[in-house]
């Protein structure tokens, strides 16, 4: 007797072809597979960007069972990560009519409610999930007080006024493009003056200090997010709560009052968190666009970085520099950068990687622990005259506390985030690849 064919390890293994993915969507609607089976096919074409492939097989297993929970489930992650709030919640409420205490129903529904702007019903969801507060529901309790602070959150800051404090940033006569900050940056390294320019996302964002009235509203929501920022960096090796490390991180919100230029969040990367209702990504940039600046102070794109490198204004300051600092976690990169510029000196200051990373980057360029030790000898060796020397500075969250420590110290800071993998050839970001240096 024949087998019925894998269709679950053909869609996986064929998961870029998408000609063959149709054609396991339309196989898998007539064959008798089972049901996990089936929804493992729909997240496979749902991934692969074929939204009306994975509809049709989430809808085909729905009509099969009215109390199904996971294709209604994961119609609901389609819808929600397109933005349609309104069909996801739907998808949803048709689990809850037969399923009402389910989990992650109701946890999925309370963050789109919330955002929707009906937070008693999100807050219904919420209890309707059974059991808080006994001990083995620890973990859902705690998601539980993450979205009820999430909700309030988004009560204070919808959409549209987390939008217009960012156009308000992009739209400001102290809004830089990049040949501006260029020149900025040029003429601090004439004058052999302190300078720094940093850039700020939704890490950073997670450490921002807005006030102990601030902290006290929204204790599980910020240690939520500092605790999965911290794990992209230091993967378990600090505890993110830790008095010490967090006085530290908390530093990044006067950085960014004394940087003489902020790379911040722009609309549409507000605008992608709010479609996709990242709990994470909605508090942490709407928190760095709550940070109070100097009336004169500067800012750009968060990605200034990237346009430093496009229009090759990055290679022309460099190029006019005989010696430079570095900190950054690739140890062959002083290397690559003298063969490129002919530098005499590079003042190279080695720090661990991002540890979330480890995969996608050479394992020496990990290795150790960046704090506390590593930490403190970089700030202290940054503790002297640095007479102008431009630094290119790749090391996360406590680079842009190295950049502030420069600017005092009197050198030119440039904060170049992941131009470093992509000189290195790592693709540490989407869409980064070997970057020239050129």
């Amino acid at each position: 007797m024949n087998r019925p064919p894998d269709l679950l390890a053909e869609a996986r293994a064929a998961a870029g072809d998408h000609d063959r993915l149709r054609a396991i969507a339309r196989e898998s609607l007539t064959a008798r597979l089972p049901s996990l089976d089936g929804v493992n096919i729909g997240i496979v074409l749902r991934e692969a960007g074929l939204r009306a492939e994975a509809l049709s097989v989430f809808d085909h297993l729905g009509a099969a069972d009215a109390r199904d929970i996971l294709s209604r489930y994961e119609k609901a992650i389609l819808y929600l990560h397109e933005g349609s709030h309104a069909e996801a919640l739907g998808s949803l409420q048709e689990i809850l009519a037969h399923h009402p205490h389910e989990d992650r129903t109701n946890l999925v529904a309370a963050r789109l409610l919330h955002a929707m702007g009906d937070h008693a019903a999100g807050d219904a969801a919420l209890d309707r999930i059974p059991m808080l507060g006994h001990p083995e529901r620890q973990e859902i309790e705690a998601l539980a007080r993450v979205l009820r602070e999430f909700g309030r959150f988004v009560a204070e800051y919808p959409r549209a006024r987390a939008l217009a404090m960012a156009n308000a940033v992009s739209a400001s006569p102290r809004y830089l493009p990049v040949g501006d900050v260029a020149a900025a940056a040029a003429a601090a390294l004439e004058a052999r003056r302190g300078f720094s320019l940093i850039r700020v996302g939704d890490g950073e964002g997670a450490f921002a200090h807005l006030g102990a009235a601030d902290e006290a509203r929204f204790p599980h929501l910020y240690r939520h997010n500092r605790r999965d920022r911290a794990h992209v960096w230091f993967a378990g090796t600090i505890d993110a709560q830790d008095r010490g490390f967090l006085d530290t991180a908390f530093g990044i919100t006067d950085a960014m009052r004394e940087a003489d230029i902020v790379g911040m969040p722009y609309p549409n990367w507000i605008r992608h968190e709010y479609t996709i209702l990242s709990v994470t990504g909605i508090s942490t940039l709407v928190n760095l666009l709550r940070v109070a600046r100097p009336p004169q102070a500067t800012s750009c794109t968060q990605l200034i970085h990237l346009e430093l490198h496009q229009s090759g204004l990055l290679y022309r300051l460099m190029r006019q520099q005989e010696a430079i600092g570095l900190i950054a976690c690739h140890r062959d990169l002083p290397a690559l950068l003298t063969a490129a510029f002919g530098f005499s000196e590079i003042d190279y200051h080695p720090v661990p990687g991002e540890k979330g990373h480890s995969h996608l980057v050479a394992a020496s360029s990990v290795e150790g622990t960046h704090w506390p030790d590593r930490f403190h000898a970089v700030m202290e060796s940054l503790s002297r005259p640095l007479h102008g020397r431009l630094y290119l500075v790749a090391a996360g969250l406590l680079g842009k506390l190295y950049c502030r420590r420069i600017r005092d110290s009197g050198g030119v800071a440039l904060d170049i985030g992941s131009l470093a993998d992509g000189w290195m050839g790592f693709g540490t970001r989407p869409g980064l690849g070997r970057l020239a240096l050129a």
